[in-house]
């Protein structure tokens, strides 16, 4: 998949990631990684490592 093909697949829960726990964090964050989107990928490892309001590219 492209990073824009998993931005469609994930809008509902990027909408509301203040709701996912880390594992579904890390499993999109993954998702994005394989797909090269490595900066949006870092931003949600952070934020499954950390918590708190995301900044996502």
């Amino acid at each position: 998949m492209t990073p824009d093909e998993l931005d469609e697949l994930f809008c509902w829960l990027l909408a509301q990631i203040d709701r996912l726990d880390s594992e579904a964090l890390e499993l999109m964050a993954d998702a994005y990684d394989h797909a090269g989107d490595v900066d949006r990928a870092r931003a949600l490892w952070e934020l499954a490592e950390q918590g708190g309001d995301p900044e996502l590219p």
